[in-house]
């Protein structure tokens, strides 16, 4: 049974129509890519699961009940959580602090119970503390809870946004473009670490992702979108051998260039 299922979802932008009638049925624990050319509607996707953006018609539906509609908060306390393309840090709070901001949904805290601050909250925001340091852990930033965000690398601040998203505790993680602008080696390194989500933890991912080396190397299953409509979906292997994805997504033959070069 699908944990996620996107049924005929359409969103429109004072008629511009940014997703048409798109379906898209995600398993529990499995790797999916969303792939497209830049404006096919992958982002707009994202913020539809995450209640950034309503759809225009169509329904959404995790765990058997129907999310499109709900606020965010409420969705991310369902269970879906998300990095973004552009890097969204706090920069002048250290890594540590950044993750436990994505602990708010779990504290039960409240104005009370911050000012007289009774044995339980003590206990609760400790309890954060060591969690965060282990989704640190998690994605290889032992030993940098204290530095701040803006001092880490590029690809630490992106495996940064991950630990952050893991405080959420989700089942399903969207990733937008985890790879961009890094180089092999880190794209690798990341590509570890997606597995090891959905192998160690039980996360369900869903990417988008321009580099189809990581694409193909990590996705089970894949889905294409074009101007808004999904025109592919399948394996790795069939997506690389559908004539529609080669034409409109990558031009003849460079979809098979690509994957023979990673």
């Amino acid at each position: 049974m699908a944990i996620l299922s996107v049924r005929h979802v359409s969103r429109s932008f004072e008629g511009l129509v940014a997703l048409n009638d798109v379906s898209i049925d995600v398993e529990p624990e499995t790797i999916v890519g969303v792939i497209g050319p830049n404006g096919a509607g992958k982002t707009t996707l994202f913020n539809i699961l995450t209640g950034f953006y309503r759809p225009t018609s169509g329904e959404v539906w995790f765990l058997d009940k129907r999310v499109d509609g709900l606020p965010m908060h409420k969705i991310a306390a369902a269970g879906i959580s998300r990095t973004f393309q552009n890097i969204r840090l706090f920069s002048n709070m250290t890594a540590i602090e950044n993750v436990l901001v994505g602990q708010h949904l779990h504290l039960g805290t409240n104005i009370a119970t911050a000012v007289l601050r009774p044995p339980a909250t003590t206990r609760a925001e400790r309890r954060a503390v060591e969690q965060s340091a282990e989704h640190l852990r998690f994605a290889g930033l032992a030993g940098r809870e204290n530095e701040l965000a803006r001092n880490l690398a590029y690809g630490e601040q992106r495996r940064l946004e991950i630990a952050r998203a893991l405080a959420v505790r989700p089942r399903l993680l969207l990733l937008d473009e985890p790879t961009a602008g890094m180089n092999a080696g880190e794209s690798m390194a990341m590509m570890k670490l997606i597995r090891e989500l959905r192998d160690d933890l039980q996360v369900t991912v869903i990417l988008i992702e321009h580099q189809m080396r990581v694409v193909m190397g990590v996705c089970e299953r894949i889905s294409v979108l074009d101007y808004g409509e999904k025109i592919a979906e399948g394996t790795p292997s069939e997506v690389q051998r559908d004539q529609r994805v080669i034409e409109a997504y990558l031009g003849t033959g460079q979809l098979k260039r690509q994957d023979a070069g990673s």
